[in-house]
C-alpha cells in the first residue's frame, strides 16, 4: 500500500472516530431513565411481570417521559396524558407503527393480525373497511342484539349465582360478550358458551397473549435468528401450529357468515367499495373480522370482571352501588328492565363506566407503538425505531386530571354536580385512556361502551352482589390489586353471590329473559 493511501485511510479512520465520539455528545439527550450496562442496557432491570407497576415507580423517579434500553433497543415510556396526545395523536405519522414481533406478528399470524400491522396503506385499507360498521352511529343500531344478550345474562346469573357459595361468573360474562360479537360479526349466537367456535377462539387468544409477551422469544430481539433452519428454530414449529389454528378458526367463521342468510359484519365488509377494489384474499379478510371478534371477547368480558371486583370491595351505604341503585329505582322502577332509552336520565351509570375504564384500564401497560423516524420533544431525542409505551396505568392516575384519590373507585369525579332529584348532572370532559391513542385507537370502542352500559345498569337493577364463600364457609378475601399477568388483565378468579333485590326481579327475569330459543333473525334485528 502506498504512503498516500495509508495517509488517506488514517484520515478516514480519524474522521469516523471523531464522528461517533464527538458528534453524539452535541446531540440532544435521551429522556431520563435508569443507568444502562454495556451491551445489555437495562435488561437486568426490566420488569418480568406486572410491568405497569414498575413503570409507575419509574415515572415517579424519572418523570412523565423516560427511556431505557434492552440490548440496544430504545424503549420510551409515556406516563402523561399531555405527552401521549402530543406524540401519539398529533404526530401520528411518526408514532403509529408497531414493534416488530417475528413470532406473533409474522409467523403465527402470517402478518395478518391487525393489532400488530405496521401503519401503512394496507392497514388504512382495513380501517376503511371497518369504519362503516364500527362508527358511533352504526354501533348504536346494534342495541337489539345487546338487549337480547344482556337479558340472557340476567337469566344465567339468576339460575347459577344465587347460592351461598357463589359462582365463578367470568364464563357467564364471556358467553354474553361472545354471543353479542358473534351475532354481529358472523350472524349467529353462542347460546351455551361451550360451542366449538368459542372454545377454539379462547385457545387461540391464550396462545397469542403468551406470544406477544416482551422477551419471550430471542428472535424478536434479534430478527436475524429467523434465518436459522427450522430444526434450530423451535419457535418456528410453535408458530406454524398456532398459525394453522388461527387460519382455520377465522376462515371457517368468515365463510359461514358469508354463506349465511343473516346480515352480519362479514357480509357488510365484503360489500364495501374498499374491499371490492382491493386484491384482498379470503384469509386476510377473515383475520380482520376474526381479530375484531377476539379483541371484544377478551376486553369487554374482563372489564365486567373488574366491575364485580369494584362492587364487592366497596363498603357502606354511601358506596357507588347504593347510589346507582337508588338512581335506577327512581328512573326505571320495578316493573320493567332498564333500556337504552333510559340512558339520558341515568348519567351516573355512564360515570360508572368511565370510572371503571380509568380505575382498571384493561391494558395497564398500554399497547406499544414504534417510531418511524427520529423525533425530538421538549429537549429530548427519541430515536427512530424506538418502542413507545403509552402507560395507561400512570395516565389514569394523574392527580392533576383526576384528583388526589386516584386509587379509589369514585364515579362522582366524572360528573359536573351531585346526582339527585333536583339536578341533571352531565359528564365532565375528562379523558378516557383505555382505548388507546391516535391512529391506533380501538375501533370497537363504541360497541364496547354500549355493551358495558346496558349490562352494568341491568345488574345494578336486578341484584345485590356479595363475595362468595370457601368450602369451609369462610368468606373469600379479594385484593383488587391482584390480577392475571398479560397484555390485558383481569382480577384473579373468585366466586360471587348474585341475590335478586326482590321477588319482582325473579318474576320478571324468569318471564322475559330466557332467550335461548330465540334467533336474532326472528326479531328482524339483522337487516
Amino acid at each position: 500500500m502506498s504512503n498516500e493511501i495509508q495517509y488517506l485511510a488514517l484520515i478516514v479512520a480519524a474522521f469516523i472516530f471523531l464522528y461517533y465520539a464527538l458528534i453524539p455528545s452535541r446531540r440532544l439527550p435521551l429522556p431520563p431513565g435508569p443507568s444502562p450496562l454495556p451491551i445489555i442496557g437495562n435488561l437486568h432491570q426490566a420488569p418480568k411481570s406486572e410491568s405497569w407497576l414498575k413503570y409507575y415507580d419509574w415515572a415517579r423517579e424519572y418523570g412523565p417521559i423516560m427511556h431505557f434500553s434492552l440490548l440496544g433497543q430504545s424503549v420510551i415510556v409515556i406516563s402523561s396524558l399531555r405527552i401521549a396526545q402530543d406524540l401519539l395523536a398529533k404526530r401520528g405519522s411518526i408514532y403509529s407503527d408497531r414493534p416488530r414481533l417475528v413470532v406473533a406478528g409474522e409467523l403465527a399470524t402470517n402478518g395478518l393480525h391487525i393489532l400488530l400491522r405496521p401503519y401503512n396503506a394496507r392497514l388504512r385499507l382495513h380501517q376503511r373497511m371497518e369504519a362503516p360498521i364500527l362508527n358511533s352511529k352504526a354501533s348504536d343500531s346494534y342495541s337489539p342484539v345487546q338487549d337480547l344478550e344482556s337479558k340472557q345474562l340476567l337469566y344465567d346469573l339468576l339460575s347459577n349465582g344465587n347460592n351461598k357459595r357463589g359462582t365463578y361468573f367470568h364464563e357467564i360474562f364471556q358467553r354474553t360478550t361472545a354471543s353479542t360479537i358473534y351475532s354481529l360479526a358472523y350472524g349467529y349466537r353462542l347460546k351455551t358458551g361451550k360451542e366449538e367456535e368459542l372454545v377454539n377462539a379462547q385457545k387461540v387468544q391464550i396462545e397469542f397473549g403468551e406470544m406477544v409477551q416482551v422477551g419471550r422469544y430471542l428472535v424478536d430481539t434479534f430478527p436475524i435468528l429467523n434465518h436459522l433452519p427450522k430444526f434450530l428454530a423451535p419457535w418456528k414449529r410453535e408458530a406454524e401450529k398456532s398459525y394453522r389454528k388461527h387460519s382455520k378458526l377465522h376462515v371457517g367463521n368468515a365463510q359461514r357468515a358469508l354463506e349465511g342468510t343473516v346480515w352480519n359484519f362479514s357480509k357488510r365488509m365484503a360489500e364495501s367499495a374498499a374491499y371490492k377494489t382491493s386484491d384482498m384474499g379470503i384469509e386476510e379478510f377473515a383475520f380482520d373480522i376474526g381479530e375484531i371478534a377476539n379483541a371484544a371477547l377478551d376486553t369487554t368480558t374482563m372489564t365486567m370482571d373488574w366491575f364485580i371486583a369494584a362492587w364487592v370491595t366497596q363498603d357502606g351505604n354511601e358506596s357507588f352501588v347504593a347510589r346507582a341503585q337508588g338512581h335506577i329505582d327512581r328512573v326505571v322502577g320495578k316493573g320493567r328492565l332498564p333500556t337504552y332509552e333510559d340512558r339520558p336520565n341515568l348519567p351516573y351509570i355512564d360515570a360508572i363506566v368511565e370510572e371503571l375504564l380509568r380505575w382498571r384500564p384493561i391494558a395497564p401497560a398500554g399497547i406499544p407503538h414504534m417510531t418511524k423516524y427520529e423525533d425530538t420533544y421538549e429537549g429530548y431525542r427519541i430515536p427512530a425505531g424506538s418502542i413507545v409505551i403509552p402507560h395507561h396505568w400512570a395516565i389514569c392516575r394523574e392527580k392533576d386530571i383526576f384528583g388526589e384519590d386516584v386509587d379509589d373507585f369514585r364515579p362522582e369525579r366524572w360528573l359536573t354536580n351531585e346526582v339527585d332529584e333536583r339536578s341533571s348532572p352531565r359528564l365532565k370532559d375528562l379523558p378516557t385512556v383505555g382505548f388507546g391513542f391516535g391512529r391506533r385507537m380501538c375501533p370497537g370502542r363504541h360497541i364496547a361502551r354500549n355493551s358495558l352500559w346496558l349490562q352494568i345498569t341491568r345488574l345494578l337493577w336486578a341484584f345485590d352482589i356479595e363475595i362468595g364463600s370457601l368450602d369451609s364457609g369462610e368468606r373469600i378475601r379479594i385484593d383488587p390489586m391482584k390480577c392475571t399477568d398479560s397484555v390485558i388483565v383481569m382480577p384473579q378468579p373468585f366466586k360471587a353471590v348474585f341475590r335478586p333485590r326482590g321477588p319482582w326481579v325473579k318474576e320478571l327475569i324468569m318471564k322475559d329473559c330466557d332467550t335461548r330459543g330465540v334467533d336474532h333473525v326472528d326479531f328482524g334485528i339483522m337487516k
